[in-house]
C-alpha cells in the first residue's frame, strides 16, 4: 500500500476516534458565564532536581548531556522563531503547549509556561529543557502523544530509574532498574505525535515498529545511546553496558556558545554517512546528440526508521548531478539559488526553477494547500522507509557537436531545515547551518 495513503486512512481512523471519544462525554454542567479556576499543575517546580545537582556524581553523563539537543531544546532559538510563526498563524491559545511539552517537559508539567509566556523569563531548571529527571523519574512508558504528550512520573519515592540492574547505593537518590528503559517505548513519548486533526505527523516511533528492526530486537539506544565501558559515577564498578547521553541525532546546536559542538558535529556527519547506501548507474560512453542516462538509487538499509525522520516535512536530503565537459558545465540539479535555497517551490528568487530535483521531503497539507503541522490533515512522504529503495532516473541531452569526455558527479546531501524556514527572525543562524555529504560518487 502506498505509505502516504496508508497515513491517511490512519488518519482518518484517528479522526473518528476522537469523535467518538468526545461525542461520549457527559454535557458541561459549567453554567454559562460561570468563571473557573484552571486546574492547579500535577507537579511542582520542587519535585525535580536541576541536571547540575548530577554533575557530581555523573560528570561523564552530565558533560555528554550538556552538549545534546536534549539540553538545547528550550533554548534552540530555530524553536523559538517557529513557536512565534505557529502563534502568529493560530493564535496562542490555540497552539496552547504543543511544542513545549516536548521540549521542556517539565515547564508544562508544573505550569510555568502558561499562554503567551517569555521564554527568557523561564525558571532555570525549565531551560534545561529534556533534563535528567525528564527521563530518569519516568516509571513506566508513555503512549504516542495524540495532541498532547503523556509522562508517568514518580516524585514520590526517592528514585531515579535506570537501565544498570545492579545500580549502586549511595546517599543522593535510591535507585531501580526498569526494563522498558533498554527498549525504544522510553522515547515515545516525544518521539511519535499525532496532532489535534488525527494526522501522524511526527512519527519516528511508528516508522521504526513498523519496520523490521523492531522484530530484530533494535532499539532507537543501540544507535543514539551506543554503549561503552566505563564508571557510571567516580568509584563506581567498570560496566561494559553505560549508555552515551549525546543523543545523536541530526539536529544541530547553532548557539554560538553552546557546549560539545565540534564534537556534535563531527558525530552527525559520522552517522549520516552511516545511514543509507546510494549507488549510481554511469554509462561507459554516451552517442554525441543523444542523452546521457544516470540512475541513482539510494537505499535506507542502515537505519531503523525513515530517512529522514521525525520533521520530514523540513529535513532536506536531495540528490545533486554536475556533468561537464572539461570547463563547461552541461547540466545541474539540486544546486541553490542565491538565497542558499534549493530551487523548489520554496525558493523565493527561482520557484520549481531546478523541475529535475530529487528531493526527499514531505510535504503538509490541510483541504490540499500546504499547512503547518498543529493543522494539517495530511501528508505526502517523501522519506525513505527502512530497507526501502527510492530510484531517481535523468535523461540529459548531450550536444550533436560535443567530444571528449564527461564528468559526471552525483552527491547526496543533508541539512537539518533549509534557509527559508527561519529567514523571518533568524537570517543570521542562516550562515551557521551545515551541509553534510552523506554519499558520492563520480566517473
Amino acid at each position: 500500500m502506498n505509505r502516504a495513503y496508508r497515513v491517511q486512512i490512519i488518519s482518518l481512523l484517528l479522526s473518528f476516534l476522537l469523535i467518538s471519544l468526545f461525542g461520549s462525554c457527559s454535557k458541561d454542567s459549567t453554567q454559562p458565564g460561570e468563571n473557573l479556576d484552571p486546574p492547579a499543575p500535577p507537579f511542582q517546580l520542587s519535585d525535580f532536581s536541576s541536571a547540575n545537582e548530577c554533575a557530581s556524581c555523573h560528570p561523564t553523563y552530565y558533560d555528554e548531556w550538556s552538549g545534546s539537543m536534549h539540553a538545547y531544546a528550550f533554548i534552540d532559538p530555530v524553536n523559538t522563531i517557529w513557536m512565534n510563526s505557529l502563534i502568529d498563524q493560530l493564535g496562542a491559545e490555540e497552539l496552547g503547549s504543543a511544542c513545549v511539552q516536548c521540549h521542556s517537559p517539565i515547564a508544562v508539567l508544573t505550569g510555568q509556561t502558561p499562554v503567551g509566556f517569555d521564554k527568557e523569563d523561564a525558571d532555570p531548571l525549565v531551560k534545561e529543557g529534556i533534563t535528567c529527571d525528564a527521563c530518569h523519574l519516568m516509571n513506566r512508558a508513555s503512549p504516542t502523544a495524540f495532541g498532547e504528550a503523556v509522562y508517568h512520573y514518580d516524585v514520590k519515592s526517592g528514585n531515579r530509574y535506570a537501565s544498570i540492574s545492579d545500580p549502586v547505593e549511595n546517599s543522593f537518590h535510591t535507585s531501580a532498574a526498569l526494563p522498558f528503559y533498554r527498549k525504544s517505548e522510553a522515547c515515545l513519548p516525544c518521539h511519535n505525535f499525532v496532532n489535534a486533526a488525527g494526522l501522524p505527523a511526527e512519527i519516528t516511533f511508528t516508522e521504526w515498529a513498523e519496520s523490521p528492526y523492531m522484530a530484530m530486537g533494535v532499539e532507537c539506544q543501540d544507535c543514539h545511546m551506543p554503549t561503552y565501558t566505563g564508571q557510571a559515577a567516580p568509584g563506581a564498578p567498570q560496566r561494559d553496558n553505560l549508555h552515551r547521553h549525546d543523543f545523536i541525532g541530526v539536529d544541530i546546536a547553532l548557539l554560538y556558545d553552546f557546549p560539545n559542538k565540534p564534537e556534535q558535529r563531527a558525530k552527525i556527519e559520522q552517522l549520516l554517512q552511516n545511514s543509507v547506501t546510494m549507488n549510481v548507474e554511469f554509462p561507459s560512453q554516451v552517442q554525441a546528440g543523444s542523452n546521457l542516462q544516470l540512475n541513482v538509487s539510494v537505499i535506507n538499509d542502515k537505519t531503523g526508521h525513515d530517512v529522514p525522520s521525525s520533521v520530514t516535512f523540513v529535513r532536506q536530503m536531495w540528490l545533486e548531478i554536475t556533468v561537464a565537459n572539461g570547463a563547461d558545465t552541461l547540466y545541474t540539479s539540486g544546486y541553490f539559488d542565491a538565497n542558499g535555497d534549493l530551487m523548489d517551490a520554496n525558493s523565493a528568487l527561482n520557484p520549481n526553477g531546478d523541475p529535475d530535483l530529487v528531493l526527499f521531503q514531505s510535504q503538509l497539507h490541510l483541504n490540499g494547500q500546504p499547512a503547518n503541522v498543529i493543522t494539517a490533515d495530511s501528508i505526502t512522504i517523501r522519506s525513505i522507509a527502512p530497507f526501502e529503495t527510492k530510484i531517481a532516473r535523468y535523461e540529459i541531452p548531450v550536444p550533436a557537436a560535443l567530444s571528449g569526455v564527461l564528468d559526471a558527479r552525483v552527491r547526496l546531501r543533508f541539512r537539518t531545515f533549509p534557509p527559508y524556514a527561519i529567514r523571518d527572525g533568524g537570517a543570521h543562524l542562516i550562515p551557521m547551518l551545515p551541509i553534510f555529504e552523506m554519499e558520492a560518487d563520480s566517473a
